[in-house]
């Protein structure tokens, strides 16, 4: 039985290697195709997880039971409903608070912003929602499941899964004017955001038993942030202080925010389980 859980968790491991290793050539390709002005390069970077689960999972033995493809819908619609709606209020709270600090600036009267973004939320909502599909199948479809597999607890894995994550980041940023701060101050405060992300939505994998959440919320992330950068209603002048991607300080705090209070939730329902199995069964009386 040792010798069956050792060669199942050797197994393990070398699928998370060449996971990782060969997400990140296939990031590093498109950054270079990227960086030659080929769009195709986008493409193969964001789809690269994709294509590595389908490898390991398909070919590699890692199977299908762990990938969370089940939408428990019935049980978990309000974290279904949270997913959907959270970016639709925090994107607005991190714009208030950067012009209210004077970290951006408005370039349309509050009246005209809104038909822009709804239309650029249209616009960007189907392709936004496929590539969070291609990002959350690995990192919080894969990579998760099989870390928790080995062993690893929640914390240290949302870490690693977010430092793994933050630096796929890397040929994307490296190849594009992803930002105008300095990237010896950037890289390091952008990891610290996929980390906070990666405890949001890795909670919410595990919360749901289900990677579905976290494609819906990383979706909705990317189709307000996308619908908010390409609509040009607002500018960042103090991209560091105020801006609305993992990098700058006032969307870190927020991102710490929510980590914090979805690991809270944890532990409630941890709570609550574990309340629930202590519950003493009464024993008939003669």
């Amino acid at each position: 039985m040792e010798g069956a859980i050792s060669t199942t968790s050797n197994k393990t491991v070398r699928n998370i290697i060449i996971f990782y290793i060969g997400t990140i050539l296939l990031a590093s390709g498109g950054g270079f195709i990227m960086a030659s002005g080929q769009d195709a390069g986008g493409l193969l970077f964001v789809l690269s997880p994709l294509l590595m689960v389908l490898i390991v999972r398909f070919f590699l033995g890692a199977g299908w039971q762990d990938a969370g493809l089940r939408f428990n819908l019935g049980k978990q619609w309000r974290w279904y409903l949270f997913a959907l709606l959270l970016n639709l209020g925090l994107f607005p709270l991190v714009i208030a608070v950067n012009v209210l600090l004077g970290f951006a600036t408005l370039n349309f009267s509050v009246g005209e912003i809104l038909p822009v973004l709804l239309a650029g939320l249209a616009t960007q909502f189907v392709p936004r929602l496929f590539f969070a599909l291609s990002e959350e199948w690995g990192w919080r479809g894969f990579l998760d499941p099989k870390l928790e597999q080995l062993g690893m607890a929640d914390t240290r894995r949302h870490i690693l899964v977010g430092i793994l994550w933050g630096i796929w980041h890397f040929p994307l940023i490296l190849s594009t004017d992803y930002t105008n701060v300095p990237l010896a101050i950037f890289l390091p405060l952008f990891l610290v955001g996929t980390i906070l992300l990666a405890f949001v939505f890795g909670q919410l994998r595990k919360l749901t038993h289900s990677v579905w959440p976290a494609v819906l919320l990383h979706g909705m992330a990317n189709t307000v942030g996308y619908a908010i950068v390409e609509g040009k209603f607002i500018s960042f002048p103090n991209e560091l202080l105020g801006n609305i991607v993992p990098g700058s300080l006032t969307i870190t705090i927020l991102y710490a925010l929510l980590a914090l209070w979805i690991m809270r939730q944890k532990q409630v329902q941890e709570k609550t389980w574990a309340d629930g199995n202590n519950t003493a069964v009464p024993h008939p009386t003669n």
